[in-house]
């Protein structure tokens, strides 16, 4: 018998995953940008459920609660190492 494939593939794994990773960012990139400019269209869904913020305020109200929790535990972390 004769098995073909990767001899370590856990080490393979990183790499494709930073792939992976960079290919949807600049996929993320190309459709933001049209001939050059920024191009923020609340009507395209991508865009309108991505978006945490806009003019400075918080436009996902349900992201909200997780951005403070996440800032609450940040900060008592601090508190925690002082």
């Amino acid at each position: 018998m004769t098995i073909i494939g990767w001899f370590n593939l856990a080490s393979t794994v990183p790499y494709h995953a930073s792939q992976m990773y960079a290919r949807n960012v600049t996929a993320f990139l190309l459709h933001l940008v049209k001939d050059g400019k920024l191009q923020v269209n609340m009507d395209d869904e991508i865009i309108r459920e991505t978006m945490l913020t806009r003019g400075g305020e918080v436009v996902q109200r349900a992201r909200e609660r997780i951005l403070w929790a996440h800032s609450a535990a940040a900060e008592s972390m601090e508190v925690a190492k002082s």
